[in-house]
């Protein structure tokens, strides 16, 4: 074989290389084309230039017996050529690395290789070669170091930075907890809604800055009574829906986090609370049920609340205002019997936390507030004198406030409720000058209420039914200020029922003015307004009943039906009058065992002798006779019918008795 055998790449490649450096192993050794690549190279004159490297078999293995196999160097390696380029059978010794285990090993193979192509001594090689590893291991050794130091200070950063964060969320949080805590408190007596949802505002604001995994327990709690925050302030402007919707976030929240931690007081206080709101929510929409439902499960929390710490008294109060709190649904319910139980027994608790905190204004105002409800559950049995006395052990405690807290909104508006049951109580006995007196305190103190909050949709309907018991009293002798009065409550209520549709209490009131008004227009002879009034309180009415029939609805919707038979009756139509008049008779004995309750019997009388039966109406007459009570009007009688007093009722049972 002949270089000329050779491609012609591989010729070119071996024409242009300084150097050739054979893998010696028994593959390579029997390889022809190796072979013949070690020859064209030796030919050039460059067999000093080659250099081998052993990975495999035995060199000169071919002089040992039985191991040729082994040879790794091929023919022409291990031979000389002569001046004609053939091989001769002169022995050679070729330059080799050993790079098998046990010998060179592979770096002094790499190094006596590049050695040899250097033409310097391995030696030296070798040295240079153990300075730049030394080098390169203090290179390796400073950059880990660095590295080590640079994530020294890194770690020592984020510690820090997290420490401050942790810091600033704290320090955060504590000023969220005093937003929605001491201050809300403070802002509340001033009375201000503007100025509480500024701070809710704010306080919402902070939480979107939040991400996910910021939002701890303690935020999370914050979140939720934000949530009960907000809502209360929607319940006074009448955006009832949207109030609604966020209790019931905040109970899903709370009893989430309740669940994971259930020996946790605290988080039971904010479930019971998050219970009663959704309760309350509930009760001014109308569904008693769900109300019925939130408000036992909230006495049943704090029950529990309280047994975990005999001596936390806001714990211990929580009970108190859970059983009041069934008690006032009882009420609403017409249960007259277990909600007095209820509220005895809540007065009772009342009575001995006074003994041991004679100064403290929130204690008296509550207590006050149970006196009230006893009062109004004494006015629904026909305890009149009873009534008007607890009414004003009522005002009395609550004038002690406001003389100790002039300004304190709070002791005003309850003071505003107070005073209209007193004079409830008052007209029912025929103590009408009394009766005057308190609806003026009443009117100055809602009046001053709205003007310094006209977005306040509470303080809105309270004005209005100030106004309009106002008008029920005027009506006696002085119809004309009774329609400016009644007017004035009409137009109030509008604005108050626009704003929030479903507030049973604004919807009712508003009915009541319609009544008034038609029994005004009555009185001067004007059926067609009369009859206009009465239209305008079916359109309330009437759907409203479908879905809530609580004691204060039945008495306007009869109201009503009692004024249109009166409109009929006039205007010559008297069968018109008589099925208008059966449906408020229907109304008003509905739901009666054992007996007609005490506020529906002035409706009933006047219906019964509208009718003509003067003999049904007996019995009921005496009752309110026996109790002491004097109507504004004459009753019917015998005579030309005529359309009764007002419906008087309160305006919903609420937590406070309003």
């Amino acid at each position: 074989a002949s270089a000329a055998e050779l491609g012609r790449k591989v010729n070119e490649a071996l024409a242009q290389s300084e150097n050739l450096i054979v893998i010696c192993s028994p593959a390579s050794a029997t390889s022809r084309w190796v072979n013949e690549e070690v020859l064209a190279f030796k030919r050039m004159g460059r067999a000093e230039r080659i250099f081998c490297l052993i990975v495999e078999g035995e060199p000169d293995a071919t002089d040992l017996p039985g191991r040729a196999a082994e040879e790794c160097f091929c023919p022409a390696l291990r031979f000389t050529l002569d001046a004609n380029g053939q091989q001769t059978s002169e022995r050679t010794e070729p330059i080799a690395a050993d790079a098998r285990a046990g010998k060179d090993g592979k770096p002094n193979a790499k190094l006596k290789l590049i050695a040899g192509m250097l033409d310097v001594g391995f030696d030296a090689l070798a040295r240079r070669e153990a300075r730049r590893r030394r080098r390169r291991l203090l290179a390796v050794t400073a950059a880990s170091l660095l590295g080590m130091a640079i994530a020294t200070v890194l770690a020592i950063s984020a510690y820090v930075a997290r420490n401050d964060a942790q810091r600033r969320q704290a320090q955060a949080e504590d000023i969220l907890g005093f937003m929605l805590g001491d201050l809300r408190k403070k802002l509340s007596t001033v009375g201000r809604l503007d100025l509480m949802r500024s701070v809710d505002d704010k306080a919402t604001a902070y939480f979107a800055t939040l991400k996910p995994r910021d939002l701890t327990d303690t935020a999370l709690e914050q979140q939720a009574r934000l949530l009960m925050d907000i809502g209360q302030v929607r319940l006074a402007t009448g955006e009832l829906a949207e109030a609604a919707a966020g209790f019931r976030e905040a109970l899903k929240r709370t009893s989430a986090l309740y669940g994971r931690a259930p020996h946790n007081g605290n988080r039971l206080f904010d479930k019971a609370q998050a219970q009663y709101w959704v309760g309350y929510a509930a009760m001014e929409q109308g569904d008693n049920a769900t109300a019925q439902t939130m408000f036992r499960s909230y006495y049943d929390s704090a029950v529990k609340l309280a047994a975990m710490n005999r001596d936390d008294f806001a714990w211990q109060k929580e009970m108190a205002y859970g059983l009041q709190a069934v008690a006032v649904m009882d009420k609403k319910l017409g249960r007259t019997a277990e909600a007095e139980r209820g509220m005895r027994q809540v007065l009772a608790m009342y009575h001995v936390w006074l003994k041991q905190h004679p100064g403290n204004l929130q204690l008296r105002q509550e207590a006050a507030n149970v006196v009230s409800w006893l009062g109004s559950l004494a006015l629904g049995q026909g305890r009149l004198e009873a009534a008007e006395n607890y009414f004003s052990e009522n005002v009395q405690d609550l004038e002690q406030n406001m003389a100790a807290e002039p300004r304190n909104a709070n002791w005003k508006e309850d003071s505003v409720y107070a005073l209209r049951w007193l004079a409830t109580a008052q007209t029912q006995r025929g103590r009408l000058a009394s009766a005057r007196a308190s609806i003026a305190s009443a009117t100055a103190l809602a009046a001053a209420l709205y003007a310094h909050d006209p977005e306040n949709n509470d303080y809105r309907v309270a004005l209005a039914q100030r106004r309009l018991s106002q008008s029920g009293l005027d009506a006696v002798d002085d119809p004309r200020k009774a329609v400016q009065e009644v007017t004035m409550a009409a137009s109030l209520l509008v604005a108050a029922n626009a704003k929030d549709p479903k507030n049973q209490s604004a919807m009712t009131s508003l009915v009541g003015a319609h009544n008034q008004l038609a029994l005004l227009a009555l009185s001067r002879g004007d059926l067609d307004s009369a009859a206009k009034d009465v239209a305008s309180s079916l359109a309330l009415i009437a759907p409203a009943w479908k879905d809530t029939q609580d004691e204060d609805s039945r008495l306007q919707f009869a109201q009503a039906r009692l004024l249109q038979g009166e409109i009929a009756q006039r205007a010559g139509h008297i069968g018109e009058a008589t099925n208008a008049w059966n449906e408020a008779r229907a109304l008003l004995v509905a739901d009666s065992k054992p007996e007609v309750a005490f506020g529906r019997l002035d409706l009933l009388v006047r219906t019964l002798q509208s009718l003509g039966q003067d003999g049904e109406a007996a019995p009921y007459l005496q009752r309110l006779n026996a109790a002491g009570y004097v109507p504004l009007r004459p009753w019917p009688g015998k005579a030309a019918p005529v359309a009764g007093v007002p419906a008087r009722s309160g305006h919903g049972a609420h937590a406070d008795n309003r």
